[in-house]
């Protein structure tokens, strides 16, 4: 049986999430020095985003939900920094534009596209029973999925 080919909506995410890590790895060799974040815990938050694009190639549930809400999460936290910081003038608006189109942007994109009903399929979320997509596991690591609606494990 031969593999099966990624959708789009795969690799946006994917390319999305790796152009987020590597201005997340380059922002950080540049302040790791004078930030009150120590360069281990940047590096380490790259891994982090490193697993997820391989979990999002693999087609695994639990990437796929870390994927879609942690990038959602960290965009909007970031969004907020950006803007307390400017508004206290902290960051000059080169770094916060910067920061906007290589970190906030990407992480954003990438929520977006693993919500695509082509990315649901990738990861085999749609319930084979009604045709539901689900967002609920039915165990800790999300290897089976629940249908909301009427109850099917797969």
């Amino acid at each position: 049986m031969s593999p099966r080919k990624a959708p789009g909506s795969i690799h946006v995410a994917s390319l999305s999430l790796l152009l987020a890590t590597s201005v997340q790895t380059g922002f950080a060799l540049v302040v790791s020095t004078s930030s009150q974040v120590g360069f281990a815990q940047w590096i380490f938050a790259a891994v982090v985003m490193g697993v997820l694009v391989w979990g999002i190639a693999r087609g695994y549930r639990l990437a796929w939900l870390w994927g879609r809400y942690l990038t959602l999460f960290l965009s909007a936290m970031v969004l907020v920094s950006l803007g307390i910081g400017l508004w206290r003038r902290e960051i000059p608006w080169t770094w916060a534009a910067a920061l906007l189109g290589g970190l906030v942007l990407p992480l954003f994109v990438t929520s977006a596209a693993l919500g695509r009903p082509t990315a649901l399929a990738w990861f085999d979320l749609s319930c084979p029973k009604c045709r539901t997509a689900t967002s609920r596991g039915n165990d800790f690591l999300f290897r089976t999925a629940r249908c909301r609606n009427c109850g099917e494990v797969w």
